[in-house]
């Protein structure tokens, strides 16, 4: 006589113990939450990126996302938690191109290698930097804003949005290149910038496009123009600095996400497909263009070259400045 309850017992047994390989390579198990360490303040433009990434990630991986704010040290806080952070895939830093390129070339006591430190998951993001001055200044151009400044000082000035951000270096390569003796003014972040920009008090700024284009639609503020290899949709009629015969500013700025350094790539994988079904969302673009940035998918690889290239390009530049953040 056949027992087929306890034959159906056992087939069912098998079945699940095969099914469950693939159900977790889905994302389908997950039982740690994922935490996305971010190195600002909530309420800033990295926070909102990762909370945007949270809610959609939440349901592409079926587990919770948590976004664990660590702020100071310009984001160097939260990137040597996540260096020191088990391999295991939960713990994520966002990232954005201060932490990963201006910090390691403007901190002698930085305690982390960019290059080394970190295993990239993918780009997230990429926004534009607008070269803005009052609408009152004569200068519709960059290279006439520079005119200006070599032949009386107090035009030279550029506020920055922090000391040491990657803007500082922009103004100091324009003028360097251009001959002229620029002057950065650091700033606690782009607001009190634009607010002096608005009252004629600073010459000119460097800052995040998302700062500066409403001002500019409203005739508040020029902006003389952006980086990038193309114009920015943000502010199509305004040209890029390639368009004015300076062609080595190409890169954007960005946002990406980094996994502690031994962190296996098969791993990671399901991350990484979750991340780029969720910036080929239509929320998830309308989101990031609110705050002045482009939804930019880019491949680990893509990544950890653009660091490196980004590395190599403004290391010189810093050197040559005489800057230092400590």
């Amino acid at each position: 006589m056949i027992h087929r309850r306890p034959l159906l017992t056992c087939l069912a047994a098998s079945t699940l113990l095969l099914a469950a390989p693939a159900l977790q390579a889905q994302g389908a198990v997950r039982q740690e939450p994922l935490k996305l360490i971010v190195g600002y303040p909530a309420g800033g433009s990295a926070d909102a990126v990762a909370r945007m990434l949270a809610d959609k990630l939440k349901d592409e991986l079926n587990t919770t996302v948590i976004v664990d704010n660590r702020p100071g040290a310009g984001g160097a806080i939260a990137a040597e938690y996540v260096k020191n952070a088990p391999a295991d895939g939960h713990t994520i830093l966002v990232a954005n191109t201060h932490m990963l390129v201006m910090i390691p070339l403007t901190f002698k006591a930085v305690r982390y290698d960019p290059l080394k430190d970190f295993q990239p998951v993918g780009r997230v993001s990429s926004f534009y930097v607008a070269i803005a001055v009052p609408s009152a200044m004569p200068a519709t151009t960059v290279a006439q804003w520079i005119d200006l400044a070599r032949a009386n000082k107090k035009d030279s000035s550029f506020g920055v949005p922090a000391a040491g951000s990657i803007s500082q270096f922009i103004g100091y390569r324009l003028g360097k290149d251009a001959g002229a003796d620029m002057l950065p003014v650091p700033y606690r972040g782009s607001a009190p910038l634009v607010q002096d920009l608005l009252g004629g008090q600073i010459a000119a700024g460097i800052v995040p496009i998302a700062d500066v284009a409403a001002h500019h639609q409203a005739g508040k503020l020029r902006v003389l123009a952006v980086n990038g290899a193309r114009r920015s949709d943000l502010l199509p009629s305004v040209p890029t600095l390639a368009e004015n015969g300076l062609r080595q500013f190409d890169a954007l700025e960005w946002v990406g996400l980094f996994a502690p350094p031994a962190t296996p790539r098969a791993t990671l994988q399901p991350l990484q497909a979750a991340l780029a079904r969720v910036l080929a969302t239509n929320d998830i673009k309308a989101g990031l263009a609110k705050i002045g940035m482009q939804s930019d998918p880019a491949t680990p690889d893509e990544l950890g070259k653009l660091i490196a290239d980004e590395l190599a390009k403004w290391g010189p530049v810093v050197k040559a400045s005489g800057f230092t953040a400590d």
